[in-house]
């Protein structure tokens, strides 16, 4: 592989695990908020205004605008078994703790065998992981990469990932305003139907940022910034216009209660602030990993992020409130204890994850995402040479 291709490769990669502290600092942070922080609900927007956004468009960088040689049946099995396999697997492990451990289940009440069942079906048949709400994001780029399959065949051909990237965007965000019918956060209401919702809603928008990744490889911007001083320089400028912009999209939440871009819930505000600052953020983190993408630790962690990313379920679910409720009275009303407390426990809860992450890598990476892989207690899933 040449040079550029490892240098691509690792910036990927260590975008992806700050991206992932981002999230695990976004949810211990949230569980501060919920107990009336001011302070952490300004970490919180300015967070959630550009993390998630960034999956997508990493995920887009590493795309093709040309069609695979992949047949339907190939690639859905790919996915079947690189995203779909990990989320149930992952649900599974959280519902047995919920037996015996009170959890934050957003809303779906657990009293009762009913509201098992019911936890069940919207996760297995909706496609929303009340049992472990972080791993929506597996079931989105599910959508998001078999949209994108079908695009490579037909309307790619004939026009750029830009152009169909803002007409996607545009649909995205009618739909998010006023298709709330599709919003799977329906499910958490006891009166509703369960249907397979699979963040159909939301993968419009999340595509329209997958699209964002690929122009920006296409245009291959990051070869414009090689030196340290130029790296430093799209940082520095990228979060500086989140924090100019971030706090000024107001207003048009489709989820009350909530001031901030909450994706899982199809929840952007101004249709044009989120996209200005969601891309802004997420180039600036693309700074930090260019300049840090020499670090092995990083790396390590960056190629592997599945096992981290759904295990986040563990800590939102079972250990950020009551953690948030016996450390409120020291933080709640400073602004710097708050992001020392909100660091220290992001450390902690991602380093407690590399265990898991070292034991499924090794043993069982079939499991998590890695279905050509030749473990040692499972075969691959998937014979590479088809």
């Amino acid at each position: 592989m040449s040079n550029a291709g490892r240098l691509r490769i690792e910036f990927i990669d260590v975008a992806r695990i700050l991206g992932i502290g981002l999230m695990y600092y976004g949810h211990v942070i949230e569980s501060v908020m919920k107990l009336g922080s001011e302070s952490a609900a300004f970490h919180y927007k300015f967070i959630y205004s550009f993390h998630m956004p960034l999956f997508f468009i990493l995920s887009g960088y590493l795309a093709s605008r040309q069609p695979s040689n992949e047949s339907w049946t190939w690639f859905l099995k790919k996915q079947t078994y690189s995203r779909l396999l990990p989320y149930a697997l992952f649900s599974a492990l959280l519902i047995i703790p919920t037996c015996f451990i009170p959890s934050n289940t957003v809303g779906l009440d657990l009293s009762s065998s009913s509201g098992y069942l019911r936890g069940l079906f919207s996760t297995y048949i909706g496609g929303f992981p009340v049992f472990n709400v972080p791993t929506w994001f597996l079931i989105c780029i599910f959508v998001v990469e078999i949209f994108h399959f079908i695009c490579q065949r037909s309307v790619l051909r004939k026009i750029s990932p830009l152009t169909l990237c803002v007409f996607v965007y545009v649909v995205g965000s009618f739909a998010a305003w006023y298709a709330t019918w599709l919003n799977p956060l329906r499910l958490l209401s006891p009166r509703e139907f369960v249907l397979p919702y699979f963040m159909i809603l939301e993968a419009i928008t999340g595509y329209s940022f997958y699209l964002i990744g690929l122009t920006i490889k296409d245009a291959q911007f990051v070869s414009h910034f090689k030196s340290i001083q130029r790296q430093l320089l799209l940082a520095l400028i990228g979060f500086a216009i989140v924090y100019l912009t971030y706090d000024l999209n107001k207003g048009m939440f489709v989820l009350s209660g909530y001031d901030a871009v909450i994706m899982v819930g199809s929840s952007h505000g101004h249709p044009i602030l989120f996209p200005l600052t969601a891309i802004a953020g997420s180039l600036g983190l693309i700074g930090v990993g260019l300049l840090l993408c020499r670090s092995k630790v990083l790396k390590f962690l960056g190629a592997n992020t599945l096992v981290i990313f759904a295990l986040n379920g563990v800590f939102y679910h079972f250990t950020n409130d009551p953690l948030a409720r016996l450390a409120s009275p020291w933080i709640q009303n400073s602004a710097s204890l708050t992001f020392v407390y909100g660091l220290i426990v992001t450390a902690m809860s991602l380093l407690l994850t590399i265990p898991a992450l070292i034991l499924l890598t090794k043993y069982a990476p079939q499991l998590i995402g890695k279905p050509l892989k030749q473990g040692p207690i499972i075969s691959r899933l998937m014979d590479p040479s088809r």
